[in-house]
């Protein structure tokens, strides 16, 4: 299943409940993944792993869940995907948090600026993120 872009006004997609991507993914170190489509969200997140995520968003901003759909393997056995869903009502403050703690935590550089259009602050977390240096340590998270 490949992702797809759309923009904040595509009220279907907020009503249908349908994943929006890009989705940006937090783990328990506060490190941040974004993820452009399903076959980037396999490769990020192994189902072994699924508890080191512990926030999710698509690009409106809604939280999401992450789960393993078991699924035929090789030779008989099992195997499982990666799957994600909406799990609630938009939240972009507390994305927001995630990814200025994402930044403050892991490099030297700023967050990027919210400023209302929710589908540009994703792709510039996405720009920031792929081009910023990060640190070998963390940083001490700001309670």
């Amino acid at each position: 299943m490949a992702g797809k872009m759309v923009t904040t006004e595509n009220d279907q997609e907020q009503a249908d409940g349908t994943v929006s991507f890009p989705i940006v993914l937090i783990d328990d170190d506060h490190w941040l993944t974004v993820c452009g489509s399903m076959p980037d969200i396999q490769l990020a997140v192994e189902p072994d792993f699924l508890d080191d995520i512990v926030a999710g968003y698509d690009v409106l901003a809604r939280p999401l869940q992450l789960f393993a759909q078991e699924k035929p393997g090789r030779w008989g056995s099992k195997d499982a995907d990666t799957m994600v869903r909406v799990s609630g009502a938009p939240e972009p403050e507390a994305l927001q948090r995630h990814v200025q703690s994402f930044f403050s935590i892991w490099t030297d550089e700023e967050a990027p600026v919210f400023r209302d259009d929710l589908l540009q602050y994703i792709n510039s977390v996405k720009s920031r993120v792929e081009t910023a240096r990060t640190r070998r340590k963390a940083r001490k998270p700001k309670e």
